[in-house]
């Protein structure tokens, strides 16, 4: 059973949008998904489906500036003034939605690309309570974040957070794009180009960031790399990695690595790296996605323990 409600953010009052599939049977546990830049919670469907006949209860919100948690269309890639901070807690407020609603169940809290970003901020500020981390997608740490931060947060400063930097994005996208470039724009997301297509003309995804959410997404990708300000609850949550071997977003698999180590490093004592070969950056969404899938789903069966909430 599928639903879509509004939960209003207690950060700032933002109306944010909320997609539930049920089981038709009894829930094992519930996910709750969060996607990735210029990404919506609809993106998941598929995915969500799969799960929910499995026994597992999936939410997802639209994060802030994305999708329908908007306060008027032209919104779309502003996060507000609440920019990364916010987006974090609106997480968490789903995820107390979830705890009164599906009391009891474990959670296990997905996010693909940015959104694994902003799970694994959510995590290091406050990671009791959770049975899972899911990290799909992982954007390796660059040096070149350091300017686009500087860059983007100076014109928030000065007041131009609505202006849209185009430059910055396509500049990422063809770097990313390189190795692509032969199957046109965006062929670094996803191998399949439907997909591609399907992306390329939803006007809920086919939009450029402002300097605002620009800003917001470097300061994610500094928070999940810094050694700084965790505080680490549940060492024992498990932590699971899924990338495709041609994800140029992980940079090299060096690069991927020093993520999953870093995970280990700040004190979890389980997490688990698999890759997949001929994937890219979508592997929730690829060809031969079934294979994520059912790691995904084995991961969660295999880790499934209300000991730990």
């Amino acid at each position: 059973m599928k639903d879509v409600f509004t939960l209003i953010s207690s950060f700032d009052g933002l109306p944010l949008s909320v997609s539930v599939i049920r089981p038709d049977g009894p829930v094992k546990a519930v996910v709750q998904l969060a996607h990735g830049m210029r990404g919506c919670k609809e993106r998941f469907l598929p995915v969500m489906e799969y799960l929910a006949g499995k026994g597992y209860a999936c939410v997802a919100n639209d994060h802030r500036g994305h999708g329908a948690s908007l306060r008027a269309p032209e919104d779309l890639g502003y996060m507000y003034k609440g920019g990364w901070k916010a987006l974090v807690s609106d997480m968490r407020q789903v995820t107390e939605w979830i705890r009164k609603e599906f009391a009891g169940l474990p959670v296990f809290l997905l996010g693909h690309s940015m959104g694994s970003l902003a799970a694994r901020t959510y995590v290091k500020q406050d990671d009791a309570g959770l049975a899972g981390l899911i990290v799909c997608g992982s954007p390796s740490y660059t040096p070149a974040s350091v300017f686009g931060r500087i860059l983007t947060g100076g014109l928030c400063t000065v007041g131009l957070g609505r202006l849209r930097p185009v430059f910055i994005q396509e500049m990422t996208s063809r770097r990313y794009n390189r190795n692509f470039r032969d199957e046109g724009p965006q062929a670094w997301t996803c191998s399949d180009p439907e997909v591609r297509r399907s992306f390329a003309e939803n006007p809920l995804c086919n939009f450029h960031f402002t300097a605002n959410a620009s800003y917001s997404l470097m300061c994610l990708m500094r928070e999940t790399y810094s050694d700084k300000g965790w505080k680490l609850a549940n060492p024992h949550m498990p932590v699971f990695f899924l990338s495709g071997d041609d994800d140029p977003c992980a940079i090299s698999r060096d690069h991927l690595e020093k993520a999953v180590s870093g995970m280990r490093e700040r004190g979890y004592a389980d997490v688990r790296l698999v890759t997949y070969e001929g994937m890219r950056h979508e592997v929730l969404n690829e060809r031969d996605k079934m294979r994520a899938w059912e790691d995904l789903l084995s991961f969660m069966e295999n880790h499934l323990n209300p000991d730990i909430l």
